[in-house]
């Protein structure tokens, strides 16, 4: 099936006007002065129509900025949750959400380059010059997935200075360990730099898999980074900048309790204010999320004097996948599975320790939705009645953009340009019979047997764009601007999934 979209970006007008009020602080005079680029050309914050964040280098570095949550809990308007894995970042911005499984709301730029993969927020950030929230829709700014507003990141950029850092971090709570470091420099003085940067966080968690033992947490994590970039600039009118990435993260996934409201269950105590759960951790499967990451990407800046013009291209593989235990087995998909009546007989319903709510211990271990006198268990359970689960995310991403940008310091102003996205991205959801008890192994498959529900599909997809702006000060305080963005969008999906495959516990057979 193809699915084709043709997206129109309409005409906005945006006025800016400024009041003088009196004499100005210096503190205020250099918020006027400072130079940002959210729309994609250097110039003064105070001369952009709309409300944009600036954390500066002096910020950065009091604030200890290190990864994306730490600078969008010092941003108002914004939020960020990690819901599952670190692949899924959820930002929030006005209002305007990302969701699970999808394309982002808004638009991040690192150095000038639209990253589109979501799974590339999870990220350490380092030799940060500045970063720049811009609220708001900026879809004929940075084309698709803007709808929320933008993130730009800017890094240092390698020059004829050397330059060599490193900082190290310890925190007894959890024991977690971070290092850092990079050096940079001069190859050709005047003309040729570099920079190669390396990290490493590694993480214990705060909470224990009581179930599992004391030595198994369920909240660790470790990755690393390893970077590289490079800056070319054999005149004064043109600049290359290249630069390469790898990262790995193996950590855990999933965090949950079945905590949840509802009067459906009050009888088996899980009609429960959820801020009053007590979470227990006593699941029986060791919940893993493996992510690697591989970023290659390339940018000249070429001054005529007139103009510039700007092209950049970005090859992206980030692959993700987890594995957890508990599904939606707490509503009884494998409630009659032999397996699940003998785990829960052998361990014991009778200790309320390892069942946290919503549960209803009876004498009987049976289910009571194959037996009324039995038993109700929630998911993420040590029984093997809520199965597990497995899911992957593969995307690999293709994206150029070329544009050609008037100078700023004149009255009428403008900018035009033309991008392409290829985007192929495979995802996968699959719930699994657990069989763990009688002695089987958990698999990472959508072939298994022991696959009961799933979702494997294959996107593929195209965009492209032309797209516009032009900004004339009427006076020295209006500011008139329109900008044009025109898509067109092709989608192809494929399932994956075997048709013949049949489901013996979840829905109709």
């Amino acid at each position: 099936m193809k699915i084709r979209t043709i997206l129109i970006s309409g005409a906005a007008l945006a006025v800016a006007v400024s009041f003088d009020s009196g004499p100005w602080s210096a503190a205020q005079a250099q918020i006027d002065e400072l130079i940002v680029t959210v729309r994609q050309r250097e110039e003064r914050l105070v001369d952009v129509p709309g409300t944009v964040n600036v954390l500066t280098s002096d910020t950065i570095r009091r604030a200890g900025i290190e990864r994306a949550a730490d600078f969008i809990d010092l941003t108002p308007g914004v939020s960020m949750v990690n819901a599952a894995e670190v692949a899924d970042t959820q930002v929030n911005i006005r209002g305007i959400n990302s969701s699970r499984d999808a394309e982002q709301s808004f638009a991040f730029i690192i150095d000038g380059i639209l990253m589109t993969n979501t799974a590339a927020f999870n990220r350490e950030f380092t030799n940060l010059q500045q970063i720049e929230i811009f609220k708001g829709p900026q879809g004929a700014i940075y084309g698709r997935n803007a709808a929320a507003g933008a993130i730009i990141v800017t890094t240092e950029t390698p020059d004829n200075e050397f330059n060599a850092r490193m900082k190290a971090s310890y925190g007894a709570g959890d024991n977690a360990y971070f290092l850092t470091g990079s050096v940079s420099g001069p190859i050709v003085e005047d003309q040729l730099f570099f920079r190669l940067t390396g990290d490493w966080r590694n993480s214990d968690g705060f909470y224990e898999n009581t179930f599992l033992g004391t030595d198994d947490t369920v909240d660790d994590f470790e990755s690393y980074n390893i970077a590289g970039r490079m800056v070319w600039t054999p005149n004064s009118d043109l600049t290359v900048d290249l630069k390469a990435r790898y990262g790995e993260v193996d950590g855990s996934s999933i965090v949950f309790n079945s905590a949840f409201a509802l009067p459906a269950f009050e009888a088996f105590n899980g009609f429960e204010d959820v801020n009053d759960h007590e979470f227990l951790f006593v699941y029986n499967v060791d919940d893993t999320n493996d992510q690697k990451s591989l970023e290659l990407s390339g940018k000249f800046d070429y001054d005529m004097d007139w103009a510039t013009l700007t092209g950049w291209g970005l090859y992206s593989d980030i692959e993700n996948s987890l594995l957890s235990d508990g599904t939606s087995g707490g509503f009884g998909f494998f409630a009659g599975e032999a397996n699940c009546i003998a785990s829960a007989g052998a361990i014991g319903v009778g200790d309320a320790s390892l069942f946290p709510p919503p549960t209803f211990n009876s004498s009987n271990p049976a289910p009571f939705l194959v037996d009324p006198l039995g038993s109700f268990y929630g998911a993420y359970t040590p029984i093997t009645c809520d199965g597990y689960q497995y899911q992957e995310r593969f995307q690999e991403d293709l994206s150029f953009e070329l544009r050609l940008t008037s100078a700023s310091d004149q009255r009428l102003r403008w900018q035009g340009g033309v991008y392409f996205l290829d985007i192929d991205r495979r995802v996968g959801v699959a719930t699994l019979v657990d069989p763990t008890f009688l002695g089987g192994s958990i698999i990472s498959s959508f072939d298994s047997p022991l696959t009961e529900a799933l979702v494997h599909d294959q996107f593929d997809s195209r965009v492209y764009a032309v797209f516009g702006n032009i900004q004339y000060d009427v006076t020295e305080d209006v500011e008139l601007s329109l900008a044009l963005r025109y898509d067109v969008e092709k989608r192809k999906v494929d399932n994956l999934i075997d048709p013949t495959r049949r489901s013996t516990y979840i829905g109709i057979n």
